[in-house]
């Protein structure tokens, strides 16, 4: 019997629908709802006996992240409201590539300049566009706003989820359709040992005369793209929310004021999935009262460790030197200061090229200090890296 589980972001995704939905973890409706769902034809209200696979037991197992029924799996999902497909932890299996519907993306909060700049690129020609950012800034959401808005430019838009699929061979031949074409997750095409033909492909789009357009969404960006930026690749890194994370807050209901969520924005890097889950928290333990949350003093690390550790499981042996090294202090350092107090650890050469992969993922950040520049870890990449290892 074929099961499906979700991923580390599905786990998370869920647990936000589960709660705006209101209902406890052990309210009956989630089993009714399931039942009714999978066998319409019977009444489950007030029943002590649901669909045969449809438990107590098995909605905890799913809320986990645990293989269930892909039925019962696909029907839960239903009853939050939420899309199976984007939730599902997936294996690099497939064969060959195929296309799914833009994903519909219901919270999206603020980012007018970032996509104005974003239509605005491609308006003027450009052929490749890769968004790039950590986890759960809100690539896949822009990306979607981006497509939605430039259909009607295209004779057909073709929406690649890169870790659902493999990257085919056939792509190329939709650049001469005048396509938009969207992969989401580029950065999977190189755990998925594809990047040899992931990088022939980029050459492509950017070196050959056509009317269609590319645009990636990477956690980091792919290797060789600055030499074809100079062709015309647009590298679009995005930034954390502002002004949007008051929308995000008000839909959540917190109350604050303004100083209370400049500096709520700054604990967490403006990163709406680490303000969601964070607002849930506020709202739960806290009546919705971001300054009381503040005054408490604490970013609750323990909530985000599963998302940071799953990000830290593809970086170098000398990046994970630099990244532990930055959690001895909140400050950060000067990039001299790196260099000093790693000399006996690796070459100069090897700690620059770690520093810079780092940061291009989102993982390490920069600000001025005087005439000098200092790198140091958003402070909830902090905490988790430091409870990581020392664990």
């Amino acid at each position: 019997m074929p099961s499906l589980k979700l991923s580390v972001t599905g786990v998370e995704i869920v647990k936000q629908a589960r709660k705006e939905k209101a209902w406890t973890i052990d309210d009956p409706r989630w089993l009714e709802a399931v039942s009714q769902i999978l066998k319409p034809e019977c009444s489950w209200e007030n029943a002590e006996v649901f669909v045969a696979g449809v438990s107590l037991p098995t909605w905890k197992r799913f809320l986990r992240g645990d293989g269930i029924d892909a039925s019962v799996f696909k029907a839960f999902c239903q009853v939050l409201g939420l899309n199976w497909q984007e939730l599902i932890d997936r294996p690099f299996k497939s064969p060959s590539s195929s296309t799914t519907q833009i994903p519909d993306i219901p919270l999206f909060f603020g980012r007018d300049y970032e996509l104005a700049t974003l239509i605005k690129s491609v308006e003027d020609g450009t052929r490749l566009l890769v968004i790039t950012g950590i986890g759960g800034i809100g690539k896949t959401a822009i990306a979607t706003k981006l497509a939605a808005a430039l259909q009607p430019q295209f004779k057909q838009t073709l929406w690649f989820s890169v870790h659902l699929t493999s990257l085919s061979t056939h792509t190329p031949k939709a650049l001469e359709s005048q396509t938009l074409m969207v992969f989401d997750g580029w950065d999977e095409i190189l755990r998925a040992g594809q990047y040899p033909l992931g990088a022939e492909f980029l050459r492509t789009v950017v070196q050959t005369t056509h009317n269609s357009c590319v645009i990636l969404t990477s956690r980091e960006q792919p290797e060789g793209l600055n030499i074809l930026s100079a062709a015309g690749a647009v590298i679009f890194p995005l930034g954390g929310l502002m002004e949007g994370a008051i929308e995000l807050l008000q839909h959540h209901r917190l109350t604050f004021n303004a100083q209370q969520w400049v500096a709520l924005v700054n604990q967490y890097g403006g990163n709406p999935l680490f303000l969601n889950m964070a607002a849930n928290f506020i709202h739960e333990l806290f009546a919705g009262d971001v300054g009381e949350f503040l005054a408490c003093g604490t970013i609750v690390a323990g909530e985000f460790e599963p998302l940071v550790s799953e990000w830290l499981k593809y970086i170098s042996p000398v990046e994970k030197i630099l990244i532990k090294f930055l959690t001895t202090s909140i400050q950060g350092f000067t990039r001299e200061e790196i260099l000093l107090n790693l000399a006996s650890d690796a070459t100069n050469g090897d700690i620059l090229k770690a520093l810079l992969s780092l940061k291009r993922r989102g993982l390490v950040e920069t600000i001025k200090d005087g005439e000098k520049e200092r790198f140091f870890l958003q402070l909830v990449i902090f905490k988790c890296v430091r409870r990581l290892f020392n664990e």
